[in-house]
């Protein structure tokens, strides 16, 4: 879903996870459970990622596959452990314009319903670009719960 508000164009996507909120909130937040699925690249992950989980604290991601490579940093804004992470994120592909990053956990039994919504983004190219990166990104994730870790 692509909305738009008064400020800027976003990104909003909704998923049923098959997992607990605690297992998703670390497989976003802890740098060895991130480089397993963190990749907006079909295909195989390859990913460098750090983390200093902590309202004010950075984090920073490498995403690479053959062809290309992402990266983008931002810095922790909300950490509710194990429902909501708010963070920026800025890189190239959002032109180096701090963007934002809700991701909301809510438990439905044994599954979670993951909302991601990505604020300010600043064309309506760069919302194209990232509605295929985050679905791609949490179609991993998807695979990454269905792994032992």
């Amino acid at each position: 879903m692509v909305r738009s508000d008064t400020t800027a164009p976003t990104v909003q996507i909704r998923r049923r996870v098959r997992a607990g909120a605690e297992q998703i909130f670390d497989l976003w937040t802890k740098p060895d459970l991130m480089v397993r699925w963190m990749s907006p690249f079909p295909g195989a992950v390859n990913c460098e990622a750090s983390s200093d989980l902590r309202p004010g604290g950075a984090f920073s991601l490498v995403m690479s596959s053959g062809e290309a490579s992402r990266e983008v940093s931002g810095t922790y804004v909300q950490v509710d452990r194990p429902r909501k992470l708010v963070f920026t994120w800025i890189g190239p592909l959002t032109n180096n314009v701090n963007t934002l990053v809700t991701l909301e956990l809510n438990p439905h039994g044994d599954e979670t319903d993951l909302v991601l919504t990505h604020e300010r983004l600043p064309t309506t190219a760069i919302v194209e670009g990232h509605t295929r990166g985050w679905g791609t990104i949490l179609d991993h994730l998807a695979d990454a719960v269905s792994k032992d870790f």
